[in-house]
């Protein structure tokens, strides 16, 4: 079979379930025969497709026909210009939440502009470390080495599977500066030492509400993890909690960056103002979804 017939029979075998059939059908072929880009499949249309690799796309073909997400299928993810390593323990980085690592980015800088000290900045509920790690990375590239060792990053999660995943992306980056805690939000002791001392907090939690989840698509509801979806009744029982608690670990002057659910800013903010947080405000995503929420802790 030729690559092109392959693509154009499968996508349409695809498309029942799929409204991104054919790139998906691409990115699966891709995989299997190794290409670095689209420009490769293109210029090998007609490259006669050998039984061994079919046989390798129906593999992965099963699984997207059982709408296993393609991110998980393939292992990979991109995420801020970086590939992310992602399995079914921790979420999928969507691109709505790169305003919140750009804004991560843009407030370290210039913390660093204004401090000669140490800068100490926290991503709770870190995942995949989609924010964290491209954050890092990212600075590293752009900052003198001893600016950027200025930065003492954590990544604090309570699944433990979810932080061996940060760890293989923090060595795909060759990262090696960033301290990873197993956590329920603030409760492990090992944070005790940062009271009063962070500089930023930055948090995609769960948010989705409880009632919510069962009408999702069957690739997020049947293979995202739950527990990096589900923030409750109201959708905010983690927004709250991580409010109340960040109190205790930012320096005065502080920030805490929220990704908020498209509808939960305002409820957001509104908690925020509730426990001495000024200067709120928020940014749209590419949806013109009211995405990120930003305050200053102010005693």
């Amino acid at each position: 079979m030729l690559l092109r017939n392959l693509i154009i029979e499968y996508t349409d075998r695809l498309k029942y379930i799929s409204s991104t059939a054919r790139l998906d059908v691409e990115i699966m072929i891709s995989e299997v025969l190794k290409y670095d880009d689209k420009v490769q499949l293109i210029m090998d249309y007609n490259r006669e497709i050998k039984k061994s690799e079919i046989e390798s796309f129906e593999a992965l073909f099963e699984k997207r026909l059982n709408n296993m997400p393609i991110a998980y299928i393939t292992n990979k993810k991109e995420f801020m210009g970086l590939t992310f390593y992602v399995d079914e323990n921790v979420l999928i980085p969507r691109p709505d939440t790169e305003v919140i690592a750009e804004e991560f980015i843009s407030k370290i800088k210039k913390l660093l502009l204004n401090r000669d000290c140490e800068i100490i900045a926290l991503d709770m509920c870190v995942g995949s470390g989609a924010i964290l790690l491209s954050c890092a990375r990212i600075l590293k590239d752009e900052l003198d080495k001893n600016t950027f060792e200025r930065i003492k990053f954590i990544g604090v999660d309570i699944s433990p599977k979810a932080l061996n995943i940060t760890k293989m992306n923090m060595q795909n980056f060759q990262l090696d500066n960033i301290m990873l805690v197993e956590s329920n939000l603030f409760g492990s002791n090992v944070l005790d030492c940062f009271k009063s001392n962070i500089d930023i907090i930055v948090s995609n939690p769960p948010y989705i509400e409880n009632s919510v989840i069962k009408t999702l698509e069957p690739d997020v509801r049947d293979y995202e993890p739950i527990i990096a979806l589900s923030g409750g009744d109201s959708g905010m029982d983690f927004y709250n909690s991580i409010i109340e608690s960040s109190v205790n670990y930012l320096k005065n002057g502080g920030l805490l960056i929220f990704e908020a659910g498209h509808n939960q800013a305002e409820k957001i903010e509104s908690k925020m103002k509730s426990c001495n947080f000024h200067d709120i405000y928020t940014k749209k995503d590419i949806q013109n979804f009211d995405r990120l929420v930003c305050g200053k802790f102010k005693v």
